[in-house]
């Protein structure tokens, strides 16, 4: 029944486009742990994945002309299928042993893509011309054959790739995709090479190899040395506990440290500089944190602050759940959780804060809409008059790398009165955080005016006893921004501020 054969080819043909955007989906999460989820990491996915399917269309093309045979279409879709399998167990150390050898923020992650992806891609990339030449009929029909094969395996990428970024990332996590997408795929390699058998033979190979993939299969449920491993819509997100202490990390960025012998205490020490904020203004009672992470500031402010509000805005669901069940970050009348972008909830909202605090960006993936004049406007629009925006930032304030931290500065200072920026002491030396203070005022408070005040605080009204040390890492002289933008919507290169300079 050459309608059947057809029939099997062509569902062939769509798993094998799905499973490669799956695969290329999941493969953001496979290297986000050592490289991040840069504009390097999805430009050298992206360009691993179509250079092995040009590979793998010429060189299916010709063996196809030469060998049309289904079965072998079956061997390269079931070598493909081993490779993936294999993936969950060597890629974590591939990538871990390529960001050793630190070979830069763009030959590092085109290298892990081409060593785990590029083979896979290639034997799948075969698919289509074998299929086209193996459900041809007659030359007069090759175009339209063609045009089916495609447009059918390009639907199945379609599915793959939505099927995987908004469901099987978040159901499963990236190792059990990884082995599912490998079993589906030794599946497909079966019905391409069953489709021009009998009946009795389908099925029987059917089984066995179904028993098969059950036990490949199986090691997904190994269990992680972590607390908490989880995909995300957005990061790949991990919980680890090392001695007395807890930890956040999102893909490679540590967010959150929190000692398990006082949890709503001080954590990783650029969250003590926000502090900072009632030097600048003693009178702070409505404050909104954009990005929760495991809540240390919400945590301690409700704590130590009794006259304080505290409103969140975190992006990423997944953030909020674990924070509740692993970081004790519970909603309460002084604390008010709402899932949303910091950008649009300060869109829709008509509250306005005596402090707003942002803790959004990461080492090597920034919003942008995040950083640009526009959204300082909308928070200065939605500060009281003396109120304080606080930003944290990464990176340097002179040198190589430094552009980002400069353009932001000086982004601020475009739209702010007054800015004052810290260094935080005990970040790395070549790799700092900086606490980015603004006012929403034009009155100008000196820094030897804000030493004072640290003095009478310190421990009266401020429980942090290392204050004053903080306010000594204030950055004296100007900071150069000539040679940087100003960060708009329109223009805003953030990544190549952050990667290439």
């Amino acid at each position: 029944m050459a309608w059947l054969e057809t029939s099997l080819l062509l569902l062939a043909a769509f798993l094998s486009g799905a499973i490669l955007m799956a695969l290329e989906i999941v493969g953001s999460r496979v290297l986000a742990p050592d490289f991040g989820g840069s504009i390097f990491v999805w430009g050298s996915l992206i360009g691993v994945f179509l250079a092995a399917l040009s590979v793998g269309y010429a060189l299916g093309g010709g063996i196809a002309d030469r060998r049309p045979r289904a079965w072998l279409l079956g061997l390269f879709l079931l070598l493909a299928g081993a490779f993936i399998l294999l993936l969950p167990r060597y890629g974590t150390e591939v990538c871990a042993r390529i960001a050793e050898r630190d070979f830069g923020d763009r030959a590092s992650p085109l290298l892990a893509a081409f060593a785990l992806f590029f083979v896979p891609g290639v034997l799948m990339g075969v698919t289509s011309p074998f299929v086209i030449r193996l459900t041809a009929r007659s030359v007069e029909r090759i175009g339209r054959t063609a045009g089916l094969v495609y447009a059918v395996s390009t639907i199945g990428s379609i599915a793959g790739t939505l099927g995987s970024a908004f469901y099987l990332l978040t159901l499963w996590g990236t190792k059990m995709v990884l082995y599912r997408l490998g079993a589906a795929l030794i599946v497909t390699a079966l019905i391409a090479a069953l489709a021009p058998a009998g009946r009795r033979r389908r099925e029987g190979a059917l089984l066995a190899l179904l028993a098969l993939v059950v036990a490949l299969a199986g090691p997904a449920g190994a269990e992680e040395r972590t607390l908490l491993e989880r995909d995300s819509p957005y990061h790949r997100l991990f919980v680890t506990e090392e001695g007395s202490y807890r930890y956040l990390r999102a893909d490679n960025v540590w967010h959150t440290r929190m000692d398990l012998k006082d949890p709503h205490g001080r954590g990783l020490p650029y969250t003590d500089y926000v502090d900072l904020a009632f030097l600048l203004n003693p009178k702070i009672r409505d404050v909104l944190v954009i990005g929760l992470g495991g809540g240390t500031v919400p945590k301690r402010f409700v704590r130590d602050y009794p006259g304080v509000h505290v409103d969140v805005a975190e992006i990423d669901p997944d953030v909020i759940k674990i924070a509740a069940r692993y970081f004790d970050v519970h909603p309460g009348p002084r604390l008010s959780i709402q899932e949303s972008d910091g950008r649009i909830f300060l869109r829709r909202s008509k509250a306005r804060y005596d402090l707003i605090f942002l803790d959004a960006y990461y080492a090597d993936t920034v919003p942008f809409f995040l950083t640009t004049r526009e959204f300082f406007q909308i928070v200065r629009a939605h500060l009281r008059p003396g109120g304080v925006f606080a930003n944290n930032v990464l990176g340097q304030a002179s040198g190589p790398r430094s552009k980002f931290v400069r353009s932001v500065y000086r982004t601020m200072k475009e739209t702010f009165p007054q800015v004052y920026p810290f260094k935080v002491a005990e970040s790395d030396a070549s790799f700092a955080n900086f606490e980015i203070f603004a006012v929403n005022s034009d009155q100008v408070v000196g820094i030897a005016a804000i030493r004072d005040r640290a003095a009478e605080m310190q421990g009266a009204v401020i429980k942090d006893p290392r204050l004053t040390a903080r306010v000594g890492n204030y950055v004296t002289g100007s900071i150069p921004t000539k040679d940087v933008p100003t960060l708009t919507d329109d223009y805003a290169p953030v990544d190549a501020l952050i990667h290439l300079w």
